[in-house]
């Protein structure tokens, strides 16, 4: 019915352009929206930690306050505050762990034969010194964030991991916890498939339409 337009273009080729010039928008925000979800997944991830971290201080302050007032030894304080925070857990998995500013291991629930030990060359697979990060922090800020690799509980293969760390300067030690960045890249890659098959089906039914026309 449209044989032809200026210059040649037929409605079918103008029809083709348009529909293309849509999937690409369409492609190109749904890229846009995924990454912008992510970012905000792994911010909402961050702020938890530290909010968490933030109520496993106040655990630490609580044994401290019963060494302040007598009612336990500072020896006994501490075992509390350990044996507190090696129980503690958060989203099924997650835990606390505490090392002091040597850096040396106060305690870790899922390496418990890392207690006492000398952690100053312990070095990720990228050759970050975390434990010597994580007091530099501390030492600098108070608190904060640090990107290095660690295993997850059960597995030797480390991946990339960010935890926020804070001190508690009455006992010299550093308290943290942190999120596996490989956690919110595979929800990442789960939207993205199902983004992607909505695009794909909308093409298509855009492709049937022009066909029609």
């Amino acid at each position: 019915m449209f044989s032809r337009i200026v210059g040649g273009w037929t409605m079918g080729k103008i029809l083709a352009i348009f529909v293309a010039f849509i999937i690409c928008c369409m492609a190109s925000g749904a890229a846009y929206t995924l990454y912008a979800m992510r970012d905000a997944m792994l911010t909402a991830k961050r702020d938890q930690t530290r909010n968490l971290v933030e109520v496993a201080h106040g655990v630490v302050q609580q044994a401290f306050d019963k060494e302040k007032s007598g009612e336990l030894s500072r020896e006994a304080a501490q075992a509390l505050a350990r044996q507190q925070l090696s129980k503690l857990r958060y989203s099924q998995k997650e835990y606390f762990w505490i090392n002091d500013m040597r850096p040396f291991m106060v305690m870790h629930p899922f390496k418990p034969e890392l207690d006492g030990t000398d952690l100053s060359n312990n070095a990720d697979p990228r050759g970050n010194k975390l434990f010597v990060a994580f007091a530099e922090v501390v030492k600098k800020d108070g608190a904060g964030y640090v990107d290095y690799m660690w295993p997850k509980p059960g597995v030797t293969e480390p991946v990339d991991k960010v935890s926020y760390v804070k001190g508690f300067e009455p006992w010299g030690w550093v308290i943290g916890s942190g999120i596996y960045i490989d956690d919110v890249n595979a929800l990442f890659w789960s939207n993205a498939r199902m983004s992607a098959g909505g695009t794909l089906f909308i093409a298509i039914f855009l492709v049937w339409v022009a066909f029609l026309m």
